[in-house]
């Protein structure tokens, strides 16, 4: 697979990579899934999906995280997702399956969520 981008030719491999994923062709690490915002949203998600995804570079199990900034309806319509976490304002959760698991300060998401992953 060739993939050209503008950047590092390492990004390059790793978008090829993550086409593979979204394709079902390639299982070998995390899949990120995170919601595009809308006015419900209450948390800063770019920069929360952008750090899970650093944090997720070093996870080999095939394993979907969702990233998404509406307590109300994130678990659900992420439910497909292995863990996530949905924020709210200055609080969020952690879900598996769209089960909620655990209510949290905002500031504990990112460190709550890989905990769980870890596990």
């Amino acid at each position: 697979m060739r993939v050209s981008l503008s950047a590092e030719p390492r990004q390059e491999i790793r978008v090829a990579y993550e086409i593979l994923k979204s394709l079902g062709l390639r299982t070998k690490g995390a899949n990120l899934i995170s919601c595009p915002t809308c006015g419900r949203c209450e948390i800063d998600i770019r920069g929360l999906a952008s750090k899970v995804e650093t944090r997720l570079k070093n996870i080999d199990k095939p394993i979907t995280v969702a990233v998404m900034g509406c307590a109300v309806n994130g678990p659900g319509e992420a439910r497909e997702a292995d863990i996530g976490i949905a924020g709210g304002k200055g609080i969020g959760l952690l879900f598996r399956k769209g089960k909620i698991i655990k209510r949290l300060q905002e500031k504990e998401l990112l460190n709550e969520l890989m905990e769980e992953i870890n596990k």
